[in-house]
């Protein structure tokens, strides 16, 4: 049950990112779509142990290219359908916790507790951004090369 519930709330998420970027109505459904099967595959992983890194690689890599299949379906640019339903599995958390401790270092002194944490902090935000961004990134890679990769 909570599975469905956290992948309901990430489609409620894009949803309000979809109205954001000012997507036309028709093409809502297949964003939440995208949402629901990357972040769900995210989730799926994640409770089955595989590191958050790269279980949000495989799942913006799904997003992304069920992104392609719709923005070919429906003659769209891939960015306009893919980006609103990725942006529910950016890093907050741990970029947010990486500036409290930056703030906190500040405010009362260097510690290397304070410290560590803030690069443990750091580094979790960073990595999963960059699998992020190499999930995104697979299947334009795959479909939209201009020359033969030998």
């Amino acid at each position: 049950m909570w599975f469905i519930e956290t992948v309901v709330l990430s489609c409620i998420i894009t949803l309000g990112w979809t109205l954001m970027f000012s997507v036309p109505k028709r093409y809502i459904l297949p964003c939440l779509l995208m949402t629901a099967f990357g972040f769900g595959l995210k989730t799926a992983l994640v409770y089955q142990h595989v590191h958050l890194v790269v279980a949000s690689f495989f799942g913006a890599m799904l997003a992304s290219f069920l992104g392609v299949y719709f923005s070919k379906k429906y003659t769209l640019p891939p960015k306009a359908l893919i980006s609103p339903s990725v942006i529910c599995m950016m890093p907050g958390i741990a970029a947010y916790k990486a500036m409290v401790s930056m703030v906190q270092i500040g405010y009362f002194g260097f510690s290397d507790e304070l410290f560590s944490q803030m690069m443990v902090y750091l580094f979790e935000a960073l990595f999963v951004t960059s699998g992020l961004v190499l999930g995104l990134s697979i299947p334009g890679l795959l479909f939209y090369r201009r020359r033969p990769i030998v």
